[in-house]
C-alpha cells in the first residue's frame, strides 16, 4: 500500500492563542478510499517560514523518504517547507499533486511565480460553484480525466496566474479568461498542479478519477523503490 503524505499547510489564526498546521481530512478519506495510507508531513524547523537548516533538512528528508507521493494543500499561507516538498518531490520523480496554493507552491519550487494582483471573481467560497476550463489535448490531465477537453471546476482562489509566469512547467489548462488553471511535467511519473479543489468534488466522477490517478502512480513508485 502506497503511504501518502498530506503536507501540513500553516492555518494560523490572528485570534487564536495556538499556532497551527492544517491536515484536510478530505484528503485523508480518499486516500484510504483508494487503499493508501495517509500520514502528515510536517516541518522540522521551529518557523516554518524560514529556511531550514542542513540538520533541520535531514531530519525532514526522513519523514520524506517515508512517503511514496505527497499533497500540497490550498490555504492562505505558504510554508517554505512546502516549497521544499514539491523540489524534493520533482527532483526525485516522486508523484505530487498541488491544489490551489499548492499549484502556487509548485511553481515557486522552480522559481515560477504568481500575480500579486488578486481577482475576487475566483474567490467564490463553494464547493459547488463551477466556472470551465479548457485543457490541452496532449496533456497527461486530458488523459487522466477521461479526454474532456473542456469540463467545469470550482474555484476558491484569487491569486492568478498569467502564461508568462511559468518558465518551467507545462500550461495544461486555462480559464475562459486565458488564467492558468493547471501545470504538469510531463516527464515525470506524475506532478500536476490545479488551480480547484478536486477533493471536495465528490460528486464529480472527472475529479475522482484524477485523484484515483494520483494515488495509483504513488502505489506504482512505491512498487518500484521496492524492487530496487
Amino acid at each position: 500500500m502506497p503511504i501518502i503524505g498530506i503536507v501540513g499547510k500553516p492555518a494560523n489564526d490572528s485570534k487564536s492563542l495556538w499556532t497551527k498546521q492544517k491536515i484536510t481530512d478530505d484528503f485523508r478519506k480518499i486516500i484510504v478510499k483508494n487503499g493508501g495510507i495517509a500520514i502528515g508531513v510536517l516541518p522540522t524547523n521551529v518557523d516554518y517560514d524560514e529556511f531550514m537548516t542542513q540538520s533541520e533538512k535531514e531530519n525532514f528528508h526522513k519523514i520524506l523518504k517515508l512517503c511514496d507521493g505527497f499533497i500540497l494543500q490550498g490555504g492562505w499561507q505558504t510554508g517554505k517547507h512546502e516549497i521544499y516538498v514539491a523540489k524534493y518531490a520533482i527532483e526525485n520523480d516522486v508523484p505530487l499533486l498541488g491544489t490551489c496554493c499548492g499549484l502556487n507552491n509548485i511553481l515557486f519550487s522552480q522559481g515560477d511565480k504568481v500575480q500579486k494582483e488578486r481577482n475576487e471573481a475566483h474567490n467564490i467560497y463553494d464547493k459547488d460553484y463551477r466556472h470551465d476550463i479548457v485543457i490541452d489535448e496532449s496533456s497527461k490531465l486530458y488523459k487522466i480525466i477521461g479526454q474532456n477537453r473542456k469540463i467545469s471546476v470550482n474555484s476558491i482562489h484569487n491569486v492568478m496566474i498569467k502564461d508568462s509566469d511559468v518558465k518551467h512547467f507545462d500550461i495544461v489548462a486555462h480559464d475562459l479568461n486565458g488564467f492558468v488553471e493547471a501545470v504538469e511535467l510531463k516527464n515525470k511519473i506524475f506532478c500536476l498542479g490545479v488551480k480547484w479543489h478536486p477533493e471536495i468534488m465528490e460528486n464529480d466522477e472527472l475529479m475522482q478519477n484524477l485523484m484515483k490517478k494520483f494515488i495509483q502512480s504513488c502505489d506504482e513508485y512505491h512498487k518500484r523503490i521496492s524492487e530496487t
